[in-house]
């Protein structure tokens, strides 16, 4: 295809040669900058200016070891002392930066070449292409370009493209400079790294596009070239090296993402309008059948991109109707001659196929030994996963067949997502007594989880047991992904993780915060990774990453609160190595993104965060203070053992790899041992202070706290066989290769461990635990509803636990009071101080001081109906080895008058209060009269029976409930609020404090006994406003963390500072300007 454009003939503008301009953005601080410029320099074109983009942070770093090492603009100028410097605020992108060499040159007489600042041309190359542009008549043309370390192999002699986008790469990875690619020739499109375009044709394309950063600018330019009708050629004889290392120095920056989007929307702008639809409809199709076949090899998420982009760019008519517009202005031959260059049938399919041949071809004359290296590699991750697939599924297949046991938080899912939601929209929070406070954001995840599982909350709670293991290893195995390249050791640490016992103990022991900890902790250190290298990055994508860490830690603090403060400490560590291996500098944006992610995961439970804002918050985030330490002992944390797990001494051996790591490691490798082992270090010594109770106060769960120890192991896994790969092998032979080698082994130590804890198929959980002795106490009975009151050792009671100090030198004695029943979903998180829980608290303190035999009628106003002293569950306290009870607990209810012992044996001790009053109660006269009263005294002389139940099956987290009520007084067993009315025969009758603890309504005497009443509490404004923000809080950082960028895309701005020379074509150059 000819250009419509005329073009000189001659490479000479009248008497004198064609002025070039060249520009080259410098992003980063190069080592190698310094050769490139002595490669420009020696360029032999006679007219050739240089104009340097210098992005804002690397403006004042050292440019390299090539020469001289001062800033970057000094280096430029003592091998270009004529060339324009300018520097760049932030970093626009390559291609909107490379637009402002189009608005600093004035005329159209000369040609721009464009250059990554990592291309080392050959001394000629501009030459050649300059006359090889005008020989051909071409509007842009390209160099070959070959690897910078070693010059036989290419890299690029063009690109093909098919049309929808797909890039045909034409040259094999490794394939050898043979001459094979050496004539001239059209393409498509050429790399972005060097290209030579007419002044007048980027002006007429429009030049980049300037809402395209990095990726996919070339494809875009060339494509519009194309409808300009300028033609697009390689020229094979002009050579230039070229590091292509853009992934390597900006981490940050997901590169073939960004591709894939800017690919799905160059196609749509592009393309014809009579060729819009079944391109469209190509796009849709194939990004669906890559989708699904990414599911099973695991690269489905370039498809998913697609998908996202086509949806969203259609989605937005409008932006993508004037950007059609804008490129279809410059269309001057048709899409059918378009599409006669363009790569026919699939390139992805073309390039697939020369790939496969070229391999097959390769795999005859490899070296064996390499080939069974590379075989044995994928033979030893196969068989990790295989190993980690068929205990996982042995381990777990009577919980899932059998079900999960009810033991310590693992309480039974029985609220629909309906009542989770109601519960959450209504301002009152049923737990314990109840309390008009916002509900927790566990609620509404839970109830988020069951609606997508078809309403099945059995199905959550034991995918939510089995499952948040698995999500873990993943986490560790995706984390090692930006550790090393190595799948061996990607596949050891990976293994490592998973062969802590600590998951596996929380499944035996009933520990929710325990499993959802180990499961974020990798994903938490994938964000620290990736925030440590944030150079380059926008601010939005520095939010994006502060999002998606904030969403993980935010999801796990709705279930542990304490899960903050651990990532906190956990960034601390994780800084500190780093900063000790590799300088204060390289934390990079890691403090400010995990600062951010703190705040997002506070402000995304708001505003049940508010809970918490109390004089007592500490004991509310950390957990009930027991008083006491667990005192476990050492060899107990370290081996992540709380006596459930069979050979968990094993797991030392990860301790010994992580110390051999840090011996035979190098470079990068050390700087992930170091990281592995503070991280170990802190957490197991965080979690001995915590069981050993070191520092006089409560700390977070063990448990917790050495979620990220495990991590840290696995860390230090990684590291060592990373090192033994790079470090160890094929050196000089010295004690590091038999230490490694030993080391390396030693990390199937903990396996066999692993499969006999396995074999129950339950993961030693009891098979069955105290809810089964529970069952006696009915729930709903006809005789009213009713409280249970748990006394005892904090770790044993079914519900979150308050403890009292009573002055003693044991364990704290701890409480929970759940409805009738046994305990559920609302009662796992600790109420807050209400006038109920104040009595409660007196009255617990009254029976241990042994001041009044008659408890059973301080507590009768609350519905307290039985008091349960649970001894042992199976799990967390045995036969063997039981919790001790609080002192003088049990001989404090021996002694009570109105308690009467129902049953007693070594699990269990329930006594049944016969001076109880139903939670929802019509009192006799008597105790109407006392109910306007409040007192100990007043209590302890008043006898309540008598009351008749207005409401048998009461649902305290429900706005609006049915009662039977007559003249006299009504009292609900809860807080007093206003907010709580009762309505009956036309009137709306307010509440009173009763008992100066609960709540009452005095009825009229004109009622008729019998009468059907609405008792009702009146949702606060503030709560409804509330929930609606913190659902348009999830749903928008949810978008922003994991969404596609589905808005209007706009011109990226570009400010420059520094040489404000202007160059001009028509002028004659002043001196050298090389």
């Amino acid at each position: 295809m000819e250009s419509a454009l005329e073009t000189p003939s001659s490479p000479e503008f009248g008497a004198g040669p064609v002025p070039v301009v060249g520009a080259v953005v410098v992003a980063q601080p190069n080592p190698h900058l310094a050769e490139v410029l002595d490669a420009l320099a020696a360029q032999d074109h006679p007219d050739l200016r240089f104009v340097f983009f210098v992005v804002g942070a690397a403006a004042d770093e050292p440019a390299g070891s090539s020469g001289s090492s001062g800033p970057v603009e000094e280096v430029i100028r003592e091998r270009l002392p004529n060339a324009i410097v300018r520097t760049v605020v932030g970093n626009p992108g390559y291609g909107p930066t490379q637009n402002e060499l189009a608005r600093m040159v004035e005329g159209n007489n000369g040609l721009f070449l464009f250059l990554h600042d990592d291309v080392a041309l050959a001394p000629d190359a501009i030459s050649l292409m300059v006359a090889e542009m005008f020989r051909s008549n071409a509007a842009l043309v390209g160099p070959k370009l070959v690897d910078w370390d070693d010059p036989g192999v290419l890299q690029h002699v063009g690109m093909g493209v098919d049309r929808t986008g797909e890039i045909d790469p034409i040259v094999l990875p490794g394939e050898r400079d043979q001459e094979q690619h050496d004539a001239v020739g059209d393409v498509f499109c050429v790399p972005s790294a060097c290209m030579l375009v007419r002044a007048d044709v980027f002006r007429r394309a429009g030049g980049f596009a300037p809402d395209i950063d990095f990726g996919g600018e070339e494809m875009d330019l060339c494509w519009r070239v194309h409808l300009t009708g300028g033609r697009v050629m390689v020229v094979p004889s002009a050579v230039a090296r070229h590091r292509e290392s853009f992934a390597e120095r900006n981490p940050d920056i997901d590169v073939n993402e960004r591709r894939e989007r800017h690919r799905v929307q160059t196609v749509l702008a592009a393309t014809s309008g009579s060729r819009f639809v079944p391109v469209l409809a190509l796009l849709v199709g194939l990004s669906i059948v890559e989708a699904v076949v990414g599911v099973f090899s695991g690269r489905s998420r370039r498809a998913i991109t697609a998908l996202a982009t086509v949806f969203g760019t259609i989605g937005r008519l409008g932006s993508l109707r004037r950007r059609r517009a804008r490129v279809q202005a410059l269309r001057v031959v048709s899409d059918a001659e378009v599409h006669d260059l363009q790569v026919q049938g699939s390139a992805r399919v073309v390039s697939f196929l020369r790939a496969r041949r070229a391999r097959s071809d390769a795999r005859r004359l490899e070296n064996r030994i390499a080939a069974a290296e590379r075989e044995r590699r994928a033979r030893t991750t196969l068989a990790v996963f295989a190993f980690l697939g068929v205990v996982f599924i042995v381990g777990s297949r009577r919980l899932i067949t059998d079900g999960v046991t009810f033991v310590g938080q693992f309480v039974p899912f029985t609220e629909t997502w309906r009542s989770l939601g109601a519960a959450y929209r209504l301002g009152w929070w049923p737990g314990g007594f109840g309390s008009a406070t916002p509900a927790p954001t566990g609620t509404a995840l839970v109830g988020v989880a069951t609606f997508f599982s078809f309403g099945n909350p059995a199905v959550v709670r034991t995918l939510a047991v089995v499952g948040l293991g698995v999500v873990g290893v993943l986490g560790m195995w995706w984390f090692a992904r930006d550790v090393t390249k190595s799948a061996r050791a990607r596949a050891a640490g990976t293994l490592a993780y998973a062969m802590v016992p600590l998951p596996y103990e929380a499944i035996a022991t009933g520990w929710w915060s325990v499993l959802a900890c180990y499961a974020a902790a990798p994903w938490v250190l994938l964000a620290f990774s990736r925030a440590s290298e944030v150079l380059t990055a926008t601010a939005a994508d520095v939010l994006r990453r502060a999002l998606r860490l904030g969403l993980v830690v935010a999801a796990v603090a709705a279930f542990e609160p304490s899960f903050v403060l651990v990532v906190g400490v956990a960034a601390i560590a994780y800084m500190v190595a780093t900063g000790l291996t590799t300088g204060v500098r390289s934390l990079r944006g890691l403090p400010g993104i995990v600062a951010a992610a703190l705040v997002a995961a506070v402000v995304l439970n708001f505003p049940w965060i508010s809970h918490y804002v109390t004089s007592d918050w500490w004991s509310l985030v950390v957990g009930a203070d027991p008083g006491v330490g667990r005192n476990e002992g050492i060899l107990r944390v370290l081996t992540f053992d709380s006596g459930r797990t069979t050979f968990a001494p094993a797991v030392l051996a990860l301790y010994g790899i992580v110390a051999v790591g840090l011996v035979v490691a190098r470079a990068e490798r050390f700087v992930w041992a170091a990281r592995g082992a503070v991280l170990v270090s802190v957490f197991v010594f965080l979690a001995v202070a915590s069981d050993s109770r070191l520092f006089g106060f409560q700390l977070p769960e063990p448990g917790v706290l050495l979620t990220f120890a495990a991590a840290g192991l696995a860390l230090g896994v990684v590291a060592l066989f990373d090192a033994v790969e790079n470090d160890v092998k094929g050196q000089r032979f010295g004690w590091r290769q038999p230490l490694a080698l030993i080391a390396a082994v030693a990390v199937l130590v903990p396996a066999l461990p692993l499969a006999v804890n396995a074999a129950d198929g339950r993961w030693n959980q009891p098979r069955s635990s105290i809810d089964t002795l529970l069952l006696q106490l009915s729930k709903n009975p006809d005789e009213g509803d009713y409280r249970i009151l748990y006394l005892g050792h904090p770790d044993l009671l079914p519900a979150a636990p308050r403890t009292l100090d009573l002055g003693g030198a044991g364990v704290r004695l701890a409480y929970a009071v759940t409805d009738d029943g046994i305990a559920t979903l609302f009662t796992q998180w600790s109420p807050k101080e209400t006038s109920t829980v104040r009595t409660l608290e007196n009255a617990i303190e009254h029976l241990v001081a042994g001041d009044t035999p008659r408890v059973g009628r301080l507590v009768a106003p609350l519905g307290v109906r039985y008091v349960v002293v649970p001894r042992i569950d199976g799990a967390r306290s045995t036969r063997q080895s039981p919790k001790p009870e609080p002192e003088g607990l049990v001989d404090a209810l021996r002694v009570q008058l109105d308690l009467r012992r129902q049953y007693e044996s070594a699990d269990l001790l329930i006594y049944e209060n016969t001076a109880w009053v139903p939670t929802v109660a019509q009192l006799s006269p008597a105790a109407a009269a006392a109910s306007t009263t409040a007192g100990m005294d007043e209590l302890v002389l008043s006898d309540l029976r008598g009351a008749t139940p207005a409401k048998s099956g009461f649902v305290p987290g429900r706005a609006t409930q049915r009662l039977e009520v007559g003249p006299g007084v009504v009292t609900v067993a809860v807080p007093p609020s206003p907010r709580w009315t009762l309505a009956v025969d036309g009137r709306r009758l307010t509440s009173r404090p009763a008992f100066g603890a609960t709540t009452g309504f005095d009825v009229p005497d004109s009622v008729t006994p019998g009468s059907r009443a609405t008792l009702r509490y009146d949702r606060p404004f503030l709560q409804v406003a509330f929930v609606v923000g913190q659902f348009a809080l999830w749903c928008f950082a949810l978008f922003v963390a994991f969404g596609r960028r589905l808005r209007r895309r706009r011109s990226i701005a570009v400010r420059t500072s520094g040489d404000q020379r202007s160059v001009s074509f028509e002028a004659q150059p002043v001196g050298e300007q090389r």
